[in-house]
């Protein structure tokens, strides 16, 4: 789950930013949200068109980019087998890093278009979620080898492999004579000891071994000339018995245990590995998140309320059940911004206003949403 922190741009006026007024007003006053600046650099705007456009694109990949933070959150979660973990940014909090946010110049150029930084920034997104995807899938298919083997040496008598369960004194093999292994129910027990010497024409007498028992069968080997072998096993069918074809291997079962251990050490290692860049890959990806929120700000405000530049961006954390009054007082702080669009109604269409999504209720003043993730899990 997350919390979410309310990214509300205003333009200034000329003896009081707007910042300092819903400080002010909303935080100091009437204690309704804790308020914080976010500190844009001096982007440069391009034209209207390419404005217009970029804004729309942005608006597309914030979806993308918060999905992506909370998919590779709960893919961290899960490696670590925390639900409540939320690792670091940048050595500190995630809200922290929020609330004293500053434009990583070095990752994102502020003197780039706004279209070269969107796309930097998601370049980078969808780089680490291909990378991701590899981790992932390298990491899957080693449990899914571990698990096989398990289930080989775990299971029934009717699936188990009988590597694990056939011994060198359970085995007769010469130039004539060969083992058949035969399972059946173990209430089939005394049928099958009356019965297997007549399977075929050539069976040595008494010379059925039990193997094993488990819970629901019975294995036993029987010693069988090699040219009766067919005959013997298209009998033991009829009968209901399951013939296990097997080819003892004095190193199958010390070989087995060397894979699984094998497996079970590289996935001890990818676990680690996994574990380490799902942590600073989630770090990674809210901050690229964090930076295309800003650089959304930037681009509605322009398309909002034009040039020169000269508008705040706030972040507000409303406190407890005030989310309704914050609104309302902030409709009402910034109800002169509306001008006509402030009539707009549910019904109508808004998607010819500048820095408006038509998905996005309409505010007099610019308003997004910032996810902070909490240490629920969302699952």
């Amino acid at each position: 789950m997350s919390s979410r922190l309310w990214v509300v741009s205003a333009p200034n006026k000329p003896d009081r930013s707007s910042f300092s007024h819903i400080q002010d007003t909303l935080q100091k006053r009437d204690a309704l949200c804790n308020a914080y600046s976010l500190q844009l650099p001096d982007f440069r705007v391009g034209t209207l068109d390419s404005l217009i456009a970029v804004a729309d694109a942005i608006a597309r990949d914030d979806k993308t980019l918060e999905a992506t933070v909370e998919r590779i959150l709960r893919q961290y979660r899960e490696l670590v087998r925390m639900p409540s973990a939320i690792p670091l940014v940048e050595d500190v909090d995630i809200l922290e890093y929020v609330t004293d946010f500053i434009w990583d110049e070095a990752k994102f150029a502020s003197s780039d278009s706004l279209s070269e930084i969107r796309t930097a920034i998601m370049e980078q997104v969808l780089s680490l979620e291909e990378d991701m995807k590899i981790r992932l899938n390298d990491y899957t298919n080693t449990r899914q080898a571990i698990t096989a083997i398990e289930r080989r040496s775990q299971g029934n008598l009717m699936t188990r492999s009988l590597a694990t369960v056939v011994e060198a004194e359970h085995v007769v093999e010469t130039e004539h004579l060969t083992t058949v292994y035969v399972l059946f129910p173990s209430y089939n027990e005394p049928e099958f000891l009356t019965c297997y010497e007549t399977l075929a024409d050539f069976v040595v007498p008494r010379s059925a071994k039990k193997i094993q028992s488990d819970n629901e069968y019975i294995l036993y080997g029987v010693a069988v000339f090699k040219n009766s072998v067919d005959d013997f096993k298209s009998a033991a069918r009829e009968r209901r018995y399951t013939v296990r074809d097997f080819k003892f291997d004095p190193n199958a079962k010390i070989n087995s245990a060397a894979e699984e251990q094998s497996l079970k050490e590289d996935a001890g290692e990818q676990l680690s590995t996994f574990s380490k860049w799902a942590e600073t890959a989630f770090a990674e990806t809210f901050i690229a998140m964090v930076h295309l929120k800003a650089l959304r700000s930037f681009a509605e405000s322009v398309l909002r309320y034009g040039l020169p530049v000269n508008f705040d961006v706030a972040l507000l954390a409303p406190k407890g059940k005030s989310e309704s009054r914050l609104r309302q007082s902030l409709n009402e702080m910034f109800a002169h911004l509306g001008g006509s669009w402030a009539a707009v109604s549910e019904a109508d269409e808004v998607t010819n206003i500048p820095g408006i999504v038509a998905d996005r209720d309409f505010y007099p003043y610019v308003y997004f949403e910032l996810p902070i993730p909490t240490g629920k899990s969302s699952s």
